[in-house]
């Protein structure tokens, strides 16, 4: 399908926009409307904008195919159309429902190809689906897995494990675990479940109450100094490994160029008329440079936003979560789970930075609605009311 159902879901989430946007221009006297209208179509056509023209001035070509190969940008309209959703009288309850039945429903659609597809054959092709088979010796052929649906499954399905509920939702969510399990079993990612192991450690520790940010500010130093050694182990790690020369010469290329552009940097590149390869090589892929190659793509005006959004919807979950604590006695399993996988990508912040591709703007999209409404459902923002 070329990756169609990406334009499918774009559409429905237009749909969800404009009905939500209009129902509630007329309906709804108390919600900051003009903000939650334009803060996306904003945002979505800077990014957009600005990456496909630096891409079209620097690289000589036309500017329309470059424009197209950002529209995953455009899933950053979730999050008005959820909060206009729940100002039209959807419960938070249905919207979190429908958030997990989502991600499993993902997960099954990943073991059924995974096992449909000749993931061989997918590697060599020249056709879209080459995009989603990885490989390497130990692993051999992989379809690419849905990282953030399995990280915020296992993370909600444990917290429901170890907190009251009735015996069938504790036996839906072994079933959850044991499916997300099997997936992780499958694509063996050391790394990143040990990440996430790390996160749910560091949460009782650092930020299970508000009391305990002093603690975090404290060693912040400390853990600052012990992430930038262990990002230097895992960079020098990367930089040993087989093709560590290519990657080399792409981190010099790409932060070559970024320093050359630093306002809006080399743009946003499209199969249709040039690629990154064309231009710097066979074996340059800036999206595997972390914030280097994203300072390439989108210069340091790209990286600030990008920093500023990852802490800003990392704190607004981490705030959701302590007053929903205070005043229901327990955690809510949806949004500790996001705030676990924040935790995770912040603490690999510099390598990958996950919220700039589709799996994380969803996600991103997706904690900015769902906290926006719990602060109003929780008090925290009381000037915008349902009526």
């Amino acid at each position: 399908m070329n990756n169609r159902f990406q334009e499918v879901g774009l559409a429905l989430t237009f749909i969800l926009y404009f009905y939500g946007a209009v129902f509630t221009a007329f309906t709804d006297r108390t919600i900051h409307w003009i903000w939650w209208f334009w803060s996306a179509p904003v945002f979505a056509g800077y990014v957009m904008l600005s990456s496909s023209l630096a891409f079209a001035i620097n690289a000589g070509v036309g500017m329309m195919p470059s424009l197209f190969a950002t529209r995953e940008f455009l899933i950053v309209f979730l999050a008005p159309a959820l909060y206009f959703l729940y100002r039209l009288g959807f419960s938070l309850q249905q919207l979190e429902k429908i958030f997990i039945a989502s991600l499993v429903i993902i997960i099954f659609n990943y073991l059924f190809n995974y096992y449909r597809i000749d993931l061989e054959a997918a590697y060599f092709s020249t056709g879209y689906m080459s995009y989603l088979v990885t490989y390497d010796e130990w692993r051999g052929y992989r379809l690419k897995p849905p990282t953030f649906a399995l990280l915020i499954l296992t993370s909600c399905g444990l917290m429901c494990l170890f907190q009251p509920s009735d015996v069938l939702k504790k036996t839906g969510w072994l079933l959850v675990l044991a499916l997300v399990g099997y997936v992780w079993f499958l694509i063996m990612a050391r790394s990143q479940m040990a990440t996430l192991v790390m996160a749910m450690i560091l949460y009782p520790i650092l930020f299970s109450k508000p009391n305990r940010i002093n603690l975090f500010i404290l060693i912040a130093p400390l853990g600052l100094m012990v992430l930038i050694a262990i990002s230097n182990i895992l960079i020098d790690g990367f930089m040993h490994a087989e093709g560590a020369e290519v990657r080399a010469k792409s981190y010099i290329i790409a932060w070559e160029t970024a320093m050359k552009l630093p306002v809006f940097g080399y743009g946003q590149s499209s199969g249709y008329s040039k690629t990154y390869q064309d231009i710097f090589g066979p074996k340059f892929f800036p999206d595997d440079l972390g914030l280097v190659g994203m300072t390439f793509k989108y210069g340091f005006i790209g990286l600030v936003l990008y920093v500023f959004f990852n802490f800003y919807v990392t704190v607004r979950l981490l705030k959701v979560n302590w007053h929903y604590r205070r005043r229901y006695g327990t955690h809510n399993p949806v949004i500790w789970a996001l705030f676990i996988l924040m935790t995770a990508l912040s603490m690999n912040l510099i390598l990958n930075p996950g919220l700039a591709y589709m799996q994380g703007l969803t996600t991103a999209a997706f904690s900015l609605a769902i906290t926006a409404c719990y602060y109003e459902e929780l008090g925290l923002k009381p000037r915008a009311r349902k009526r």
